[in-house]
């Protein structure tokens, strides 16, 4: 497991969130590109030479347990929620459930396209 991930990770349970600078979440993600655990992918970019690419995400770490399970908004060990927000498409967590992401996204630009050729 990578220090940084978990030192992100502890420091922000002590300010009474979990996570990172970037997200509030209670799991850390397996790049499958290294194996190593990060936050998010923005910490993983910022501490390694190449990118994560979030839709190629698998595994999380529960942060409470460390178990090592299958991407998913609960913890199937300890039923820790790792965000109130979950996209099953490219691997987001956070406690804001005013995302809008990859489905919603696309449907939005899509109304959003209709609407334009309309007028």
């Amino acid at each position: 497991a990578s220090d940084n991930a978990r030192e992100d990770s502890n420091s922000g349970n002590l300010q009474g969130w979990r996570g990172c600078e970037h997200y509030d979440r209670g799991c850390l993600l397996k790049a499958p590109c290294c194996d190593k655990l990060y936050t998010c992918r923005l910490c993983h970019d910022n501490n390694e030479d190449h990118q994560l690419d979030g839709f190629k995400v698998k595994e999380v770490q529960c942060i409470n347990c460390e178990k090592i399970q299958h991407a998913q908004q609960t913890c199937e060990e300890c039923s820790t929620l790792f965000g109130e927000y979950y996209c099953s498409i490219c691997h987001l967590f956070d406690q804001d459930k005013k995302q809008y992401h990859c489905e919603t996204v696309e449907f939005v630009g899509l109304v959003q396209r209709k609407i334009f050729s309309i007028v």
